[in-house]
């Protein structure tokens, strides 16, 4: 696959059914050899029992996904994981390093469990790791309080480590004062005391 080229590629979808381990060197390559996969934009969605990244160009007369990831795997848990390890493989092409809006979309849990009961802060950094070039963070209602919460628990040091470049974050129907939903307020402390200041959008 890395030898072949496909100049007139427009669109790719792939799909991992159960795959513990992603191996998408040879995929990258090619990727990097078709003239029409170039993104600026990310988007991650979930309907079980696959959780999907896609890739899209905001510079181009097409808004239509460009290139498409589905990993089929059960628990939330696992598809967030499993979309780190394939986010930190992507960052070692140029894929990752020219994304400059990510939006998450609900992640929906079929299941007793709430989405807090099976996952922690770290996944959500763990994905966030890879996108160095981020300038805007869009966030649903469902998903603002797992997000922030990740968020605010970072140190002055490590803010900065996650989302380098952001400075845009747009939390859909975020109300933390007298609400139940948690504070951004120590994340923005942070990331103003280290230099990287972030607006806040509602």
């Amino acid at each position: 696959m890395a030898r072949t080229d496909a100049p007139l590629l427009h669109t790719m979808r792939i799909i991992f059914f159960n795959q513990l381990v992603f191996r998408i060197q040879q995929l990258l390559r090619f990727i990097g050899n078709t003239p029409h996969m170039s993104f600026d934009t990310a988007r991650i969605h979930s309907d079980t029992p696959y959780i999907t990244m896609a890739f899209s160009s905001t510079t181009r007369t097409s808004s239509i996904d460009r290139l498409t990831f589905h990993i089929s795997c059960r628990g939330v848990d696992w598809q967030v994981s499993s979309l780190a390890q394939l986010c930190n493989q992507l960052s070692e092409s140029f894929v990752m390093s020219s994304i400059e809006i990510l939006t998450i979309n609900e992640i929906r849990v079929v299941s007793p469990s709430t989405l807090e009961d099976v996952m922690d802060a770290t996944q959500w950094l763990e994905l966030f790791h890879p996108f160095t070039a981020i300038h805007t963070l869009r966030i649903s209602q469902a998903m603002v309080s797992h997000v922030v919460s990740a968020l605010r628990g970072l140190g002055e040091e490590s803010s900065a480590e996650v989302l380098p470049a952001l400075d845009s974050l747009y939390l859909e129907d975020y109300r933390a004062s007298g609400s139940e939903q948690p504070d951004i307020e120590p994340f923005i402390i942070a990331r103003h005391r280290c230099n990287y200041p972030v607006n806040i959008y509602r």
